[in-house]
């Protein structure tokens, strides 16, 4: 016995001393890999079956090459002039005269800063004109333009998805599989240069234009998240001001060795079978048998022997195992130890779980504070930017024309306004949160209230292209309510059906008296809200996983100020949605007196 345990750990001793060696020639390799492909010399020092990744500040090449679905930083929208678009959208939404709408964008659709632009908006109104030949053919145009729109969506991908909606609308199916099938084949081999965020909302909207997709492929999901992590590593590397290089291990068993520079990361994907390809035990050994164990497993038996991989900067150990060794070992004992390992096992499981529970919760919790500070953040950040670039202009007199002068002191004075009010229902809800927040409920129409809310939205509504229409009882709705309140609520529930409807610009508001209470419903045919989070939305800092694959930006308190302040006047607020339909969100208030 004594004698076939040298002998294992002599075998053990040659495999990871194999091992350590065969990782150092890949992690050379690596060092001198800055094109792909690689030369026959340095290919034949690497593992076959893998994948080289070399990521550049202007690409991510691989070898052999792979679709990547999604990138690890989306480009940027080119920032595009909103008053060359303002005779337009007067014409079309005020004067809703769409032809002559259609003759003030074609000069812009000539022009290539605003072509892509223009043709977006020229596709809307023929379809609202009721020219559906001429919407398709705009589209298809579209579909040949490689910018961005200001959420960093290609538009040939907006056009071909609006391509293949209106031909649904039509009834021309087999093109409109066609059109569809187009999107689903370019996401597929990664055909645009989408954010992780954007790919998984346009995945989704697959089964709503007639292709049951499913999870998108596992395969190439995972190889475009390793692709972000590694340039997320490379990042960290190059803020250390300095090279560095890691190896890894996967969940499906694979390994990723990586080196970075300043100009660039080059990396080593192997394949599941890796650690297996890469040991070569000595001929004497066909008895000897091995396996990885993974950090923090139980040891083997006592007629194994162990290495750690620790030399090999990789977790875990490796087993060596032979069977001739120790065949008289009772079988009694080994089922007891199995015994107290299963019981062991149960016991840490238990307090695992107990563990992971309370944990899993602080860290949601965490997570939802962390993305609220963020979007709160963006909020301001972004149109103060725009502030004070304007200020600027207008302090410096760079802004010669009258007209325009007075334009910007109108988006100065819109803006302010807005982020007054984004303060405002900061510091409310934060009076909300702690109890502190006092109302003064007292009688008043609650159709006036709606009134008034509606004319406070109406400007920003008018001049981010949407219209509120309004219908209300004729007769008075009287309520015991809190007017600033009241009315903050409609807002919020306005700029959210504005917020979160990307096609249709319409917003409806309706009031009327049923049951003895007052109903007052605020609808939109935007992306709606799936069922299982309809509940969820009224929690503080929770937003829809749609609105977030999106990227529409929010705070996530809005739906939490509209409920408490609902159950403040005594009354409930209540959703009915359904995802590509839109929403309605309805407050119940009590009539005064009942």
């Amino acid at each position: 016995m004594q004698r076939s345990r040298e002998r294992l750990e002599q075998i053990a001793d040659l495999a990871t001393a194999q091992l350590a060696r065969s990782l150092g020639d890949w992690d050379l390799g690596l060092r001198e890999l800055n094109s792909l492909p690689p030369s026959s010399s340095l290919a034949a020092r690497l593992p076959a079956h893998a994948t080289l990744v070399v990521v550049t500040r202007d690409s991510v090449r691989s070898y052999p090459q792979r679709p990547l679905v999604f990138v690890p930083s989306a480009p940027v929208a080119a920032a595009v002039t909103p008053d060359l678009f303002d005779a337009a959208d007067e014409l079309e939404l005020r004067e809703q005269q769409l032809d002559r709408a259609i003759a003030a964008l074609a000069p812009l659709a000539d022009q290539a800063a605003t072509r892509a632009d223009a043709l977006l908006r020229i596709a809307r109104i023929q379809r609202k004109a009721n020219h559906p030949d001429a919407a398709l053919a705009t589209y298809t145009s579209l579909e040949q333009e490689s910018g961005l729109n200001t959420t960093g969506t290609p538009y040939s991908l907006l056009a071909a998805n609006a391509k293949c909606r209106l031909l649904k609308e039509l009834r021309r199916r087999q093109e409109a599989s066609t059109e569809a099938e187009f999107i689903h084949a370019g996401l597929l081999r990664g055909q645009w240069a989408l954010s992780r965020e954007a790919f998984e909302y346009q995945w989704s909207e697959l089964d709503h234009l007639g292709v049951p997709a499913g999870e998108p492929p596992k395969s190439e999901f995972d190889f475009a998240v390793l692709v972000s992590s590694l340039c997320d590593r490379w990042q960290s590397a190059m803020l250390r001001s300095g090279s560095s290089g890691g190896r890894d291990s996967r969940a499906d068993s694979s390994l990723v060795v990586w080196n970075a520079t300043a100009d660039r990361l080059a990396a080593l994907v192997t394949a599941p079978d890796w650690l297996a390809a890469t040991l070569n035990l000595p001929a004497n050994s066909s008895d000897v048998g091995w396996k990885l164990i993974p950090s923090g497993a139980p040891s083997g038996t006592a007629s194994s022997v162990t290495r750690s991989l620790s030399e090999a900067q990789l977790p875990g150990r490796l087993e060596f195992s032979s069977s001739n060794f120790g065949a008289g070992a009772s079988g009694s004992r080994r089922s007891l130890w199995l015994a107290g390992v299963a019981l062991m096992v149960l016991l840490v499981l238990a307090s695992g779980y107990a563990v992971h529970r309370g944990i899993s919760q602080e860290l949601r919790v965490a997570q939802l504070q962390s993305d609220f500070v963020a979007a709160v953040s963006h909020e301001f950040r972004s149109p103060l930017t725009t502030l004070r670039t304007i200020t600027e202009l207008l302090a410096q007199n760079r802004i010669p024309d009258e007209a325009r002068r007075q334009k910007s002191y109108q988006f100065l004075d819109r803006e302010t306004n807005r982020q007054h009010r984004l303060v405002e229902d900061l510091l409310d809800f934060g009076r909300m949160e702690s109890g502190r927040k006092q109302y003064r409920l007292e009688p008043h129409d609650a159709f006036q209230l709606v009134r008034a809310a509606v004319a406070e939205s109406s400007e920003e509504a008018a001049a981010n292209g949407f219209r509120v229409e309004t219908n209300l009882d004729s007769g008075p709705a009287i309520v015991q309510a809190d007017e600033e309140a009241l009315r903050r609520a409609v807002r919020n529930l306005i700029e959210n059906a504005m917020k979160y409807s990307p096609e249709c610009r319409t917003v409806w508001v309706d009031a009327t008296v049923e049951d003895h209470r007052v109903s007052i419903s605020v609808r939109d045919q935007g992306m709606g809200i799936d069922a299982k989070e309809q509940r969820a939305i009224f929690q503080k800092f929770v937003r829809g996983n749609a609105a977030k694959k999106a990227g529409i930006k929010g705070t996530g308190i809005g739906l939490s100020m509209v409920q408490q302040i609902s159950e403040a006047l005594k009354g409930e607020v209540r959703v009915q949605s359904k995802v590509g339909a839109g929403s309605t969100f309805t407050i119940l208030l009590p009539l005064a007196g009942d």
